[in-house]
C-alpha cells in the first residue's frame, strides 16, 4: 500500500507528537522539521503530498514555505496552522495557494481529522488520464510518477524532463533537446551540463525502487527511456 507524504512544520514538539500520535502510520508516512529554514531545504528536494505549515517560525516563516512550495509543487495539500486568527493572514495564506487554514488553540485531533480529509477527497480525484508503461505509472491529475508504484519525490524540472522520456519510449533525446522543453524553447537558455544533472538525480531516484537501468544513454546522441 502506497503512503501518503506529510510534512509537519511546527516549532512545538508536543503539538507535532499529538498530531503524529492522531495519524495512522499504515496510511501516512510523516517527516517533522522544527524550524523554516530546515523546512524550505526539505521541500526543494522532496515532494509531499501534505504541508501543515505553521506560520511563525524560526529564520523562515510559513507563508514563505507556503508560497515555495506551492510554486515547485503544484498538487501538493497546503494547511496553514497560525496563532493569529485575523482575515489579513488568511487571506494572504490562500492568495499564496493555501488549501485550508487553521487557527490556535486548536485540538490536535481536528488538525489530523483535517489532513485526513483532505487526503481522502484528493484520492478520489478521477484517473482517466492515468498512463502506464512497464512498471512506470503516471497520474498525470496529481502530476506524479509512480515505480513499481512506489511515488517519485520529483523536482518540476525533473518530472518535465521524465514526462518526456516517458511519452515515448525509445525515442532518443538529445541534450539539446530537453533543454529547449526545459526552457520553453528558449534557443539561448541551453544548458546540457543542467540537463546532464537532472538525469543524473532521476536515475538516482528510480535506483530507490528498480535495479533496472530505465533512463538509458545513447553514445554521442542523447537519453532514451526504455524498459527491458
Amino acid at each position: 500500500m502506497m503512503k501518503y507524504k506529510i510534512l509537519i512544520v511546527e516549532d512545538e514538539p508536543e503539538i507535532v507528537k499529538l498530531i503524529q500520535n492522531r495519524l495512522d502510520k499504515n496510511i501516512y508516512d510523516v517527516s517533522v522539521v522544527y524550524s523554516g529554514d530546515e523546512a524550505l531545504k526539505l521541500i526543494q528536494i522532496e515532494h509531499f503530498d501534505l504541508l501543515s505549515l505553521d506560520i511563525m517560525l524560526p529564520s523562515v516563516d510559513g507563508l514563505t514555505l507556503c508560497n515555495e512550495a506551492r510554486k515547485r509543487y503544484k498538487d501538493s495539500l497546503i494547511v496553514i496552522v497560525s496563532a493569529l486568527d485575523i482575515d489579513e493572514k488568511k487571506e494572504k495564506a490562500y492568495e499564496l495557494g493555501a488549501d485550508d487554514y487553521i487557527a490556535k488553540p486548536f485540538s490536535p485531533k481536528m488538525v489530523a481529522l483535517k489532513i485526513s480529509s483532505l487526503l481522502k477527497r484528493r484520492s478520489e480525484l478521477r484517473y482517466d488520464d492515468k498512463v502506464s508503461y512497464a512498471t512506470i505509472q503516471q497520474h498525470k491529475d496529481l502530476k506524479r510518477f509512480y515505480i513499481e508504484n512506489h511515488p517519485l519525490s520529483l523536482t518540476v524540472s525533473e518530472y518535465t524532463i521524465f514526462e518526456t522520456l516517458f511519452l515515448t519510449p525509445q525515442k532518443v533525446f538529445s541534450k539539446e533537446d530537453l533543454s529547449q522543453i526545459l526552457y520553453n524553447n528558449d534557443i539561448g537558455n541551453i544548458d546540457k551540463k543542467g540537463i546532464g544533472t537532472h538525469i543524473y538525480q532521476l536515475r538516482k531516484k528510480i535506483a530507490q525502487y528498480s535495479d533496472k537501468e530505465i533512463i538509458k544513454t545513447v553514445r554521442n546522441m542523447g537519453y532514451t527511456l526504455y524498459e527491458d
